[in-house]
């Protein structure tokens, strides 16, 4: 867990697009103002905790959170079909999956008939249960493996049946997870960095009150290589195209409208590198780059119309590859490598000169990638999961 650029039509952000379902009003995927709004709700949408609608095709939705997240929700892609919906992922937390359930009633009368969850990550399938109470006879994808680990209790870390006692320890986990971040906040040595821990713990507050009672359940269906879901207007076709940032991501691919649905092998601002496969990863989104496409979902932050993200991360991770294979050549440990790794241009070109981004990309990012590719280096198994 994590607690363990280029924008394509990012408008301002409306307060009836993230509000729960007692204040949204949509009109044609457009968010309308809310009459009554709840300061405290104001405040915690501010930090951008919330997801809103983007639509980016006809019948064709994003909920994506409008700015980096410490614990982001990933991107969920609506996509509408002659007899129903198809969704890519369901959130995070049980509160995301209550949201999307209002958020896609708003959008169509037709019920969800499928759900791909693209990667066992958190924030990817911990909705799904959810949903499910919405739409019990909807489909559940994903690849073999991802639905693998959807069933380990030692990969998750939220029960797959109700459990009070393991989700009173999971709310405590949280709540200590909390006050290190207010001691963060009362340690910065910035009002701005303060500002932003303080946003932190607002968002953290909200986001483990949408996990109380969460719960993982796997998918009913898997594949291996490829799915297709078909359709007149919009076919839908789930494929594996190798190990990237877990070892089963899934991408979907929608022909007819040109749209990649990438999952975590793409993210904005940056890549999260936790248990991920760097030379796989680099192959992965070569593929991707064969793709003809005129819109790219990420997991995280807006869609984009172009190859620049993708050829970012792949610069990383070639990056990465390169130092740590020749640190690991002359038989220097991982502490050895961590401290002579030199990836300050990655952060440049990644994250810019953003001091609180700055920050978290070294966690997220070169620390666990530069773990994995030493692993791969030296021949380690690279073991998936939430536990640490």
């Amino acid at each position: 867990m994590l607690l363990r650029n280029r924008l394509f039509g990012m408008g301002p952000l409306c307060m009836a697009a993230i509000l729960s379902a007692a204040s949204l009003t949509l009109n044609s995927g457009q968010a309308q103002s809310a009459p009554v709004v709840d300061l405290a709700t104001v405040r915690l949408a501010e930090t951008g905790y919330f997801q809103f609608v983007q639509k980016i095709a006809p019948g064709i939705w994003v909920l994506a959170q409008p700015k980096f997240q410490v614990q982001p929700n990933g991107n969920v892609t609506i996509i509408e079909q002659k007899d129903g919906l198809v969704l890519v992922d369901a959130g995070g937390s049980a509160g995301a999956g209550r949201r999307i359930v209002a958020i896609v009633r708003q959008l169509s009368p037709k019920p969800v008939k499928a759900i791909i969850i693209s990667q066992w990550h958190g924030d990817k399938p911990q909705g799904l249960s959810e949903i499910i109470k919405a739409w019990p006879n909807a489909r559940t994808i994903s690849t073999s493996v991802t639905q693998a680990h959807l069933r380990e209790a030692i990969t998750m870390n939220t029960p797959g049946s109700p459990d009070a006692e393991a989700n009173a320890r999971y709310q405590q986990l949280l709540k200590r997870y909390i006050a290190r971040m207010q001691t963060q906040a009362a340690a910065a040595k910035t009002l701005e960095m303060k500002q932003h821990y303080d946003d932190l713990v607002l968002m953290l507050g909200q986001w483990a009150s949408d996990l109380d009672g969460a719960l993982t359940i796997t998918t009913k269906e898997s594949f291996n290589d490829r799915i297709k879901i078909d359709d007149g207007r919009a076919p839908v076709e789930a494929i594996f195209l190798g190990r990237a940032n877990t070892d089963g991501d899934a991408v979907v691919w929608l022909p007819k409208q040109h749209i990649l649905v990438a999952g975590e092998t793409v993210i904005l601002p940056f890549p999260y590198g936790f248990e991920s496969y760097p030379y796989d990863w680099i192959s992965v989104l070569e593929k991707l780059r064969g793709y003809d496409f005129k819109i790219l979902v990420p997991g995280h932050g807006a869609p984009q119309t172009d190859h620049v993200q993708i050829d970012k991360i792949i610069t990383a991770l070639k990056d990465v590859r390169t130092q740590v294979d020749a640190l690991v050549a002359q038989g220097l440990s991982l502490d050895q490598v961590r401290a002579k790794v030199d990836l300050s241009a990655d952060t440049r070109n990644l994250v810019g000169d953003d001091p609180w981004l700055d920050y978290w990309f070294n966690a997220f990012w070169i620390e666990p990638i530069v773990t994995s590719a030493y692993k791969e280096a030296k021949g380690e198994p690279i073991v998936q999961s939430l536990r640490g």
